[in-house]
């Protein structure tokens, strides 16, 4: 049985694939694991079972220094999205076989259109879940506080929308202090998904929270991708807090961006947003701190009148009641004067009786009429068994006294 060396073999294969393939070739493919070393990049290439996660094709690719230059300069920041792990890109490879080393994808080009493209049509097909979950509009209808002061921030520690949102709300012109507890995060990335979900999570465990604010700085949809996840999309939804999100400022917004309470495209304008909030809150406490005054005021005003048409009721009425009251103390001091006249002229006629009674009592107008005083023992004596018949008594008359001595009758 003949047999063939491996180097043979390899050799065959390699005069076969450049027979085939002596042109560079476009292929679509999962980006597993993508690796830099002295500017020029090794990545490992996957196709996995449609709806499914199953591998079932694998390729190593390689891209060379001067290439990724080219790379670079047509593509600027995006080629590095592109090249990021779970990324499913299209791409212009030459396939080079070596006998030693085998086979390898010498990337020449990138098609990002192929990459924007399917991210779309991912981020329609969970928006459609969301949907139909009717999970979209769910944290909308949780209601903001009237203030918001604790506020759970999602993001990674050294991006630039952070530090914005964190400057921005901070030296706000109003004063207002809020307190701030970052949740890191990774916003960009394949490890955005399991941090940001978590993140989400421990923050709706913490009951000092009033919203949750996601953010991160701008860049190319490709770079925001990571934000059109179902997981994420549905952990927003479902959140017991109200989700705010100011993820770059593309003009489409992302899944977490259409699930959130409020979308709002920056970081700063997330910040101004939130001051905003305290300050219609606020404004509307000085609207009915105005609307009070100026009631109390009417009511002040009103009682003041109130207060002048009683005190002048008053005086009238007092006036009146004095006037009424002079006349009723005339009348009385009339009456008064009129009966003790005629009390003085009663008594006067009574005294004028007495003294006439006194003048007819007088023992000397008495004994003018005939009658006689008997005295006896200095005692005048007005019935017989008064009398001392052993001794004599005085008889006095009108001209004078007689002594007599009594005789007692038989």
């Amino acid at each position: 049985m003949d047999s063939y060396s491996l180097y043979d073999l390899n050799e065959y294969i390699k005069r076969v694939i450049a027979l085939n393939f002596s042109e560079a070739i476009w292929v679509h493919a999962e980006i597993s694991q993508a690796n830099e070393k002295n500017g020029q990049y090794y990545i490992s290439l996957i196709q996995k079972e449609e709806d499914g996660e199953k591998i079932i094709a694998h390729s190593n690719a390689v891209i060379w220094y001067k290439t990724f230059l080219f790379l670079q300069k047509k593509l600027g920041k995006l080629v590095h999205s592109l090249l990021d792990t779970g990324t499913e890109v299209r791409l212009k490879v030459k396939i080079d076989f070596n006998e030693r080393y085998g086979l390898k994808l010498v990337i020449e080009d990138i098609d990002p259109k192929y990459t924007l493209g399917q991210i779309e049509l991912r981020r329609q097909a969970i928006i459609e879940q969301l949907e139909n979950e009717g999970l979209t509009g769910l944290n909308e209808r949780i209601a903001l506080p009237s203030v918001i002061q604790h506020i759970a921030v999602i993001s990674s520690a050294t991006a630039a929308g952070y530090l914005d949102f964190c400057k921005q709300i901070e030296q706000n012109r109003y004063g207002y202090a809020y307190q701030l507890t970052l949740f890191p995060a990774t916003v960009q990335g394949h490890k955005a998904k399991a941090e940001v979900t978590r993140a989400i999570q421990a923050a709706n465990q913490d009951s000092r929270f009033d919203c949750i604010v996601i953010v991160r700085g701008g860049g190319s949809k490709l770079d925001l991708s990571a934000f059109d996840d179902y997981d994420i999309g549905k952990m927003i939804a479902r959140s017991t807090l109200p989700v705010l999100t100011g993820i770059g400022h593309q003009i489409d917004n992302t899944v977490a961006d259409l699930v959130a309470h409020s979308s709002i495209k920056t970081p700063t304008a997330v910040a101004d947003f939130l001051v905003e909030h305290n300050v219609a809150w606020e404004s509307s406490l000085l609207e009915l701190e105005y609307a009070i005054i100026q009631s109390t005021k009417g009511i002040l005003k009103e009682q003041e009148f109130s207060l002048h048409q009683i005190e002048s009721d008053l005086n009238s009425t007092t006036r009146i009641m004095l006037t009424q009251a002079a006349h009723r103390l005339e009348s009385m001091q009339q009456a008064i004067a009129n009966t003790t006249t005629q009390l003085i002229q009663h008594n006067h006629v009574k005294l004028e009786n007495i003294k006439q009674s006194i003048h007819l009592l007088d023992p000397v107008n008495v004994l003018k009429r005939g009658f006689a005083m008997i005295k006896q023992h200095d005692k005048y004596i007005s019935s017989t068994t008064e009398i001392d018949y052993k001794d004599s008594i005085t008889v006095s008359l009108l001209d004078g006294d007689i002594n007599a001595n009594p005789i007692k009758k038989k």
